[in-house]
């Protein structure tokens, strides 16, 4: 069921992380910036880590093939709606927001472990109303756990909007990651809604830099169903994994 208080991830052990991509999935030819999710994937596959990539279902229409390249490499794919909309604003107008998730869960229903979705709205943007409302009218099989927020964000989107470099926004994730020491880290594989923004995307560039500095400063990566909801349950336990 959907929560009517977001999910986080501060009762992970200091120096623990959990890595998240929004906004994707994407891909780019060449080595030019521009989103790579494939290649974020293969990399932290390489580097024994399991990421959530929280994705938009209008973008997953176009990219089909990235999906079951994910499942493969083991990371999880989760539900960021189908139109990136803000969900507050949505519910207020009396807007379809069912469909917002329903789309989005088909896209990815073969790509999921034990009919479990996990989800994050955009934005963050969420209320107990909206909860209530999704768990009532929901009409499937699925077991969603969500929205996740984050305890760590560097605001990756602002680098690429500025055209600045991924030397820069590792530095300020390295520097952010070390003041919190543990938590969800929210990235962007791709930008929902701003184009300008997607194709200066250099978050697998990032990544590059920032992995190897995280590992040797001692942090380690945990997956997302593996985070606790509390001080002793963790979501595994509730899912049946």
């Amino acid at each position: 069921m959907f929560s009517k208080k977001s999910l986080h991830g501060r009762f992970l052990p200091v120096k623990t992380l959990c890595l998240t991509f929004d906004d994707g999935p994407g891909e780019t030819t060449g080595d030019g910036p521009g989103p790579k999710t494939i290649k974020i994937a293969e990399y932290l596959h390489e580097q024994g880590i399991s990421a959530t990539f929280f994705m938009v279902g209008k973008h997953i229409s176009k990219n089909l093939y990235i999906l079951p390249e994910l499942h493969r490499l083991g990371h999880i794919i989760g539900n960021h709606t189908y139109n990136h909309l803000h969900f507050p604003s949505l519910f207020k107008d009396g807007k379809d927001i069912l469909t917002e998730i329903t789309k989005t869960s088909e896209l990815i229903s073969q790509y999921i472990n034990n009919k479990t979705i996990f989800f994050r709205s955009p934005y963050c943007s969420w209320s107990p109303e909206i909860a209530n409302k999704l768990n009532k009218d929901l009409n499937n099989d699925y077991n969603y756990i969500g929205p996740f927020i984050y305890e760590i964000d560097a605001r990756d989107w602002k680098y690429w909007d500025k055209g600045l470099t991924a030397e820069l926004c590792a530095l300020n994730f390295l520097e952010t990651i070390n003041k919190t020491k543990r938590g969800i880290v929210l990235m962007h594989d791709s930008t929902a809604d701003s184009e300008h923004m997607k194709m200066n995307n250099l978050t697998f560039e990032t990544i590059k830099i920032l992995i190897p500095k995280l590992k040797e400063e001692g942090y380690k990566f945990a997956r997302l169903d593996e985070v606790p909801l509390s001080g002793i349950h963790r979501i595994k336990q509730f899912i049946g994994l």
